[in-house]
């Protein structure tokens, strides 16, 4: 086992197999021999392990992997349309039928190995030598939920409608990742899976879509939401061996910030909304309180302070302006606002979709609980500065570029790039480049704030909403104070990393 660094309450394991890994990591934790855990991730070749604390490398070491040999009752059969778009190509391709490829795909016993790319999207081992092909050369931007497809030796079913350039065999019914579900994946690593040729499959129930909050309960309505406005609270850890990252509020101080003026717990839902626009009609008297972006905020015409407790009485209207420092600002409702909860969240994120809509034009807010009182009258905001200094942590794969791109990270200064989202920070300047640059890496898991370096180049700071395994080495992970003040850094910002045991 090779022991990489990734923060300093996160490692990257590499290892030759994961998953006795992974539960030896379990068994440590439950004996205090490592700090507890809060995420697992499980891919191809590592073990990537965040805990509460720092991890001793030493204590890392000694952990024993526990041998894993699945069960009768972990093989589940599922039934699958062969009617992909893909099915006739893959079958000229490897030089057989069609039917002989459905006979060659269904005839197989496959093992779960690792989850990533979307929640519940299982890799497969075990595909017949006869299946491997290359993913396509152009990826599909949308692939219907239930797809079954396969592509660089594995197979896999699509969970969730995302894109994808796999090879598309057929389609099932079955609900292979369902947010309700105790255990929201259907396939975990190590499990059998074998595919059952039918002729047609039953239409699924379609859950009814819950709305935000009852009229009757109803304290604020929404007349704009400005460009984006999402409710997020501190996220969803604790998920990633199903591949749901954690999401939450991108700018957590403002968002714990906003929740203590009005008197609320930190882990209180509130709205982040992205830029100008946002206003809410009061339905009943509530009391409100912005944070983060710094611009006018106003009650009915009359200019309000940001940091301040914000009484509306029924009727009264808050609106947002344009953020002169800054891209979010964090809106907390008195109680907190109101939403259903998927695993144990009501964060909205954005790549995977979990958790409520984006707000739209005529949505009702509700509190979903009670506060206690409020002691704050005022609380002064630091700027947003123009440059922004973050720290940067040696990354695991740090080793894969050269010495060159080292230190081009940590001495020069880069460019908030315009198609930055929560998803990630991408940054403009000079080019990182690889000792090996046709160097393959196969998919291992990702934390928030980790600078990952696609082949042009360019850094990514992953954001709160990023895939829980990427494919890009990552060269440095920023500090994760830091990534919420790049949480606010707008497009033309510029950032400067300064190298903390680098």
């Amino acid at each position: 086992m090779r022991i990489l660094p990734c923060g300093p309450a996160a490692r990257l394991l590499e290892t030759a197999d994961p998953v006795p890994l992974a539960l030896g990591l379990r068994a440590a934790a439950q004996r205090d021999e490592i700090p507890a855990i809060i995420d697992l991730v499980v891919a191809e070749a590592t073990v990537l392990i965040r805990c509460v604390s720092d991890i001793s490398d030493r204590a890392l070491a000694r952990v024993q992997p526990m041998p894993f040999t699945p069960a009768d009752g972990d093989l589940v059969n599922i039934p699958v349309v062969y009617d992909g778009p893909d099915l006739a190509e893959v079958a000229r391709h490897v030089g057989v039928t069609a039917d002989d490829v459905v006979h060659i795909h269904a005839g197989t016993t496959y093992r779960a190995e690792f989850c990533g790319f979307a929640p519940g999207f299982v890799y497969l081992s075990g595909i017949d030598p006869r299946l491997h092909l290359p993913r396509r050369h152009t990826p599909r931007t949308r692939v219907p939920a239930g797809s079954i497809a396969l592509a660089a030796g594995y197979t896999a079913v699509y969970p969730l409608s995302t894109p994808g350039g796999w090879h598309l065999l057929g389609h099932t019914n079955i609900a292979i990742f369902d947010p309700r579900r105790d255990e929201p994946s259907l396939l975990r690593a190590g499990m059998r899976v074998r595919f059952h040729p039918v002729d047609s499959l039953p239409e699924p129930s379609l859950p009814a879509v819950a709305a935000l909050c009852d009229a009757d309960d109803a304290v604020a309505e929404v007349l704009s939401p400005g460009p984006l406005t999402l409710i997020q609270d501190l996220g969803r850890p604790g998920h990633g061996e199903s591949a749901v990252g954690a999401s939450g509020a991108f700018d957590r101080r403002a968002h714990r910030l906003a929740n203590r003026i009005v008197g609320n717990s930190e882990t209180a839902a509130t709205l982040e909304a992205l830029g100008s626009g946002l206003t809410l009609r009061a339905i009943e008297h509530m009391v409100v309180a912005v944070t983060g972006a710094h611009g006018p905020v106003w009650r009915d015409d009359h200019p309000m302070d940001r940091g301040t407790p914000i009484a509306l009485a029924p009727g009264q209207v808050l609106r947002l302006g344009a953020p002169g420092e800054g891209v979010r600002s964090m809106v907390a409702l008195r109680g907190g606002v109101a939403a259903a909860v998927t695993l144990g969240s009501r964060s909205r994120d954005t790549l995977a979709g979990l958790g409520p809509d984006p707000l739209t034009v005529g949505d009702l807010l509700c509190r979903h609980g009670t506060a206690t009182l409020m002691n704050v009258d005022h609380i002064a905001e630091e700027s947003i500065p123009a440059i922004l200094t973050v720290r940067v942590h040696p990354g695991p794969r740090r080793d894969w570029f050269t010495p060159r791109a080292q230190s081009l990270l940590v001495d020069s200064a880069y460019t908030v790039a315009p198609d930055s989202d929560r998803i990630g920070i991408r940054l403009r300047g000079g080019e990182l480049d690889l000792v090996e640059p046709h160097r393959r890496l196969a998919s291992e898991g990702v934390v928030r704030g980790a600078i990952q370096v696609p082949p042009d180049g360019q850094p990514v700071v992953l954001g709160p909403d990023h895939p829980v395994t990427g494919g890009y080495p990552v060269i440095g992970i920023v500090d994760d104070c830091d990534v919420d003040a790049l949480g606010q850094s707008r497009p033309g910002t510029h950032v400067r990393f300064r190298g903390v045991g680098w």
